[in-house]
């Protein structure tokens, strides 16, 4: 069985399709194709509180490349979700009707707990493959999803089967919107972060401590790539790999360097502009949090679609 897993995100468009085996009493999800875009979807929004006539074209334009790419059909079984960017905006009814009817693909507007819990589930089937290393073999992590207007941060471990997950409404995105500027950022950074690290103290207070910290959104990949010297992104590459704060220093201060053409010649024309605020945003993550290093991998909420399709975790 294949199933199609799609994430549109407040600035990125992810989509897999992956082959659904069933390995005894346990299923594995393999990815068989992958496609992965910027659209900014967000692009504005924290001043207008609505999704723009030109992000709406380029989700269109891009899904219909999606669609190539994965080779989907009308047979073909998708699960479509979208996130913070739709949850904020005033139009989201109305862009979704549009992009359906431009593109065929019908998005589902999921809340931040969901988002959280579902985008949680691949890392963790992911991380299996990492157990036999000694300081992965631990009952608690957090996992920090990091995307274009709203972070996930999510407490996973055993404790009784509790996971304990939260949205905030702070991303990439949002962040150069609302703070314009690296430095603004920085100072401003205790309001934004007060409410995360009262969220993971109470998960410590509860009995969920967080020994190692786990990412897999666009910047700690991306940070990952830079530092190996990859000219091509490689999910396999960056998987299972570490990164400690002087590497995310180390390609902010690299990269502010640039000019504005090499900037856009390195990421792309609509990452280039947001690209510094998200090196400061996870950064900050992990000063307040007391975390050295992460683990980095790529797995996120189109996987998750994906498999909590296939758990009957997403009910109509």
């Amino acid at each position: 069985m294949e199933i199609i897993g799609i994430d549109l995100g407040s600035n990125s468009l992810r989509g897999v399709r992956m082959e659904v085996r069933n390995n005894g009493e346990k299923k594995e999800f393999v990815a068989l194709k992958e496609y992965d875009s910027t659209v900014r979807t967000a692009e504005g929004l924290e001043k207008s509180g609505e999704i723009c006539k030109s992000a709406v074209c380029r989700i269109v334009e891009h899904l219909l490349e999606m669609k190539r790419v994965l080779g989907i059909t009308q047979g073909d079984s998708v699960v479509a979700l979208t996130t913070q960017a739709m949850r904020k905006a005033r139009n989201s009814e109305a862009v979704i009707e549009e992009i359906f009817h431009k593109s065929g693909i019908r998005f589902r507007i999921i809340d931040g707990l969901l988002e959280a819990k579902i985008t949680a589930l691949a890392p963790k089937l992911a991380l299996e493959r990492l157990k036999i290393q000694k300081k992965y073999q631990k009952d608690c992590f957090l996992l920090v999803d990091m995307g274009g207007a709203s972070s996930e941060f999510i407490v996973c471990g055993e404790f009784g089967g509790v996971e304990f997950a939260k949205s905030f409404e702070i991303g990439i995105v949002s962040a150069k919107d609302r703070f314009c500027s690296v430095e603004n950022l920085k100072i401003c950074k205790d309001v934004f972060l007060k409410p995360i690290v009262e969220f993971v103290e109470s998960c410590k207070i509860k009995g969920a401590i967080p020994k190692f910290l786990l990412a897999n959104s666009g910047t700690p990949t991306l940070v990952c790539a830079f530092k190996l010297g990859l000219e091509k992104y490689d999910a396999r590459l960056v998987f299972g790999k570490e990164l400690v704060r002087a590497d995310f220093d180390a390609m902010l201060q690299e990269f502010l360097a640039l000019n504005k053409e090499s900037q856009i010649a390195c990421v792309g024309e609509y990452k280039a502009d947001v690209v510094p605020f998200g090196i400061a945003l996870f950064t900050c993550f992990m000063e307040a949090l007391g975390f050295e290093e992460c683990l980095v991998m790529d797995e996120g909420l189109r996987e998750g679609a994906v498999i909590a399709s296939v758990l009957g975790l997403l009910k109509a």
